[in-house]
C-alpha cells in the first residue's frame, strides 16, 4: 500500500462497485477476476392472507485490472433468474443487468482521488407489467436482502472526488459523489421513466489504539425529481447514514462489532395533473443495524467466520408497519492457490413486517472463486 490515508478517502466513497472498493488503489495489487453465486428463498407469511415464496438465483461476473501506477478500472455484471408464488399463481424473471465499468486515479501521494463510472444500459427493460412487474416489486421491499433487486435501467454516469489526511494518529477522508441516471421505459406500454439524480457528502475517520482498530463514517444523500414524459411524478428524500465498527484482528482470531444508522425525512408526490405536491410523507422509515462477527483461521489456508446481527425498520408513514429481523451467517475461505481463492457461505434471515403480523424468513447460500493474475 502506497499510503494508508487514500484508503479513508476510498472508504468514503460510495461507488457502485462498493464492495470492491477497499481495496482500490494498493500497491503491486494484481488483476483478479471473480465469479460469484448467490442463490436466496425468502417467505412472507401474512398469517391471515396469501403466503408470498421468491426464490433467486443471481450470478456477478466482477474484474479488476491495473492500468498503471495509481490507475485503475473495475467491472461488474449481474445476471439472474426470479420465480415467485404469490396467491396460487406464479410469475419468473430472468435476464442479465447492466454493466458497470469504474475508473479511478490517485493523485499527490495517493491523498487525492477522482473516478469516473458508467452505467451501460445493457440489462433488461421494458418489462410485462402483468407477469413480471409482480416480482420487481417483491424485490423492492426495504427489509429483504437480496443481491439482484433490479435489472436494466437507463445509461448513467458518476464522478467522484475524495481526499484523505493524517490527523496525528487519525486518518480522514472526505468525498463527494455525483450519479447521474438516465430516462428508459421501466414497463411495456409506460413512458420514458428518469430517475432523479443523487448528489453524496461523505467523510470517514479511521484510528488504532493498541490492536484495537476503530472506524467510522457518516454521509449525507440528496436526490433530484423522478418525472414520467418529462412531468415531476416523485422526489426522494435526503438521507444521513452514520456507521461505526470496532475490530481487534488477529493471525489466528478476529472479532469486529458494528453498528449502522439510517435516518430519512418525507418524500414528496406530484399530481400528473397539474404538478402540484399531493403529499409529502416517509416511504421508508429510519432504519439501525448491528452485528458481531467472528472469525478463526485454522490452518492449511482455511478460514470460518461467523456473524450474529439485527436489523431493525421503523414504521413508515405510508403503508409500511415495522420491520424487525435477526440474521445469523457461516462463511469459509480458503486459498486454493497463490492466484486461486474460494469463498462460501450461507446465512439465515428470521423475523416480522407489519408490525409483526408477517413472519419473514430467508435462506441464502452464496460461493465464490477469484482469480489474479
Amino acid at each position: 500500500m502506497r499510503n494508508k490515508a487514500i484508503i479513508a478517502a476510498i472508504l468514503a466513497l460510495s461507488p457502485f462497485l462498493a464492495g470492491e472498493a477497499a481495496g482500490q488503489i494498493v500497491f503491486g495489487q494484481p488483476g483478479s477476476v471473480a465469479l460469484n453465486f448467490n442463490y436466496s428463498d425468502w417467505s412472507l407469511d401474512p398469517g391471515s392472507g396469501a403466503k408470498e415464496d421468491l426464490s433467486q438465483t443471481a450470478v456477478g461476473l466482477s474484474g479488476f485490472m491495473p492500468i498503471r501506477d495509481n490507475l485503475e478500472v473495475r467491472y461488474q455484471l449481474f445476471s439472474g433468474f426470479n420465480d415467485l408464488s404469490a396467491g396460487g399463481a406464479e410469475t419468473d424473471l430472468s435476464g442479465i443487468g447492466d454493466l458497470r465499468l469504474q475508473l479511478a486515479h490517485s493523485f499527490s501521494k495517493d491523498r487525492l482521488l477522482l473516478s469516473a463510472g458508467l452505467n451501460l444500459p445493457t440489462g433488461k427493460r421494458e418489462l410485462d407489467p402483468d407477469d413480471e412487474r409482480p416480482v420487481i416489486e417483491f424485490l423492492s421491499r426495504d427489509y429483504l436482502s437480496i443481491p439482484l433487486r433490479r435489472y436494466g435501467e437507463g445509461f448513467g454516469f458518476n464522478l467522484q472526488a475524495g481526499a484523505a489526511s493524517e490527523l496525528g494518529p487519525i486518518n480522514v477522508g472526505v468525498s463527494a459523489v455525483y450519479d447521474f441516471c438516465g430516462a428508459y421505459k421501466p414497463y411495456e406500454g409506460v413512458g420514458d421513466y428518469d430517475p432523479g439524480d443523487a448528489l453524496s457528502l461523505n467523510a470517514t475517520a479511521a484510528a488504532a489504539a493498541g490492536r484495537i482498530r476503530y472506524a467510522c463514517d457518516i454521509g449525507y444523500s440528496f436526490f433530484g425529481t423522478d418525472a414520467l414524459d418529462g412531468d415531476d411524478i416523485y422526489r426522494q428524500s435526503p438521507q444521513f447514514s452514520a456507521r461505526l465498527t470496532v475490530s481487534l484482528p488477529g493471525d489466528r482470531y478476529g472479532a469486529t462489532l458494528g453498528a449502522r444508522a439510517v435516518l430519512r425525512d418525507r418524500n414528496k408526490r406530484y399530481s400528473l395533473i397539474d404538478g402540484a405536491i399531493e403529499s409529502q410523507l416517509k416511504k421508508y422509515g429510519d432504519e439501525y443495524d448491528v452485528f458481531l462477527r467472528l472469525s478463526r483461521a485454522l490452518g492449511a489456508g482455511w478460514t470460518i467466520g461467523g456473524l450474529i446481527g439485527t436489523r431493525q425498520i421503523l414504521e413508515s408513514e405510508e403503508e409500511l408497519g415495522r420491520s424487525s429481523l435477526l440474521n445469523a451467517a457461516l462463511d469459509l475461505g480458503k486459498d486454493l492457490s497463490k492466484n486461486l481463492g474460494l469463498d462460501l457461505g450461507v446465512m439465515y434471515h428470521t423475523g416480522s413486517t407489519d408490525d409483526g403480523d408477517t413472519d419473514v424468513s430467508g435462506l441464502q447460500i452464496s460461493g465464490g472463486l477469484k482469480v489474479s493474475y
